[in-house]
C-alpha cells in the first residue's frame, strides 16, 4: 500500500514540475521560435528542418514551409500548453494501481438509463471489463 501512496506522490510532483519549470521554458522557447521564424535569414532555414522533421512523422501531412510555420505557430501558442496541461490532469486523475481505489465512471445502458459502473462489483465475484466483440 505504501507502494502505491510513493507512486501517486511522484506522478503528483511530475505534474507540479511540469507547471513550475514546464510553463516557463515553454514561453521561453515559444518566444524565440516564432522571433526568429520574423526573420528572413533564419525562417527558411528554421521552416525546412520542421518540414524534414515532419515528414518522418506524419508523411504527406505538411507539404510546404507555410504549412510548417501555422503549424510552428499553434503549436507555441498558450492554447497548446493549455491542451498539454489538460491532458496531464487527465492522466493524473485517471491513474490507477493494483490496490487502489477503482474508477467509477458513468455508463449509458442499452435502453439510455445510466447507471455506474461499481454497481455490477459484487463481493467475492470479479468484475470483468471486455472491450470488443463478444459475437
Amino acid at each position: 500500500m505504501a507502494a502505491i501512496h510513493m507512486k501517486r506522490a511522484w506522478i503528483h510532483v511530475r505534474f507540479l514540475l511540469l507547471c513550475v519549470l514546464g510553463t516557463p521554458l515553454f514561453v521561453v522557447v515559444s518566444v524565440l521560435a516564432r522571433t526568429a521564424c520574423l526573420l528572413p535569414a533564419l525562417r527558411r532555414p528554421i521552416l525546412s528542418l520542421y518540414l524534414t522533421e515532419a515528414e518522418k512523422v506524419a508523411p504527406g501531412v505538411l507539404t510546404t514551409p507555410e504549412q510548417c510555420y501555422q503549424e510552428l505557430y499553434e503549436m507555441t501558442s498558450p492554447t497548446a500548453w493549455k491542451g498539454i496541461l489538460s491532458i496531464e490532469m487527465i492522466y493524473l486523475e485517471a491513474e490507477v494501481f493494483e490496490g487502489g481505489k477503482a474508477t467509477d465512471p458513468s455508463l449509458v445502458r442499452l435502453d439510455g438509463s445510466s447507471c455506474r459502473l461499481l454497481q455490477f462489483a459484487r463481493a467475492a465475484r470479479p468484475l470483468v471489463i471486455s472491450f470488443g466483440s463478444n459475437t
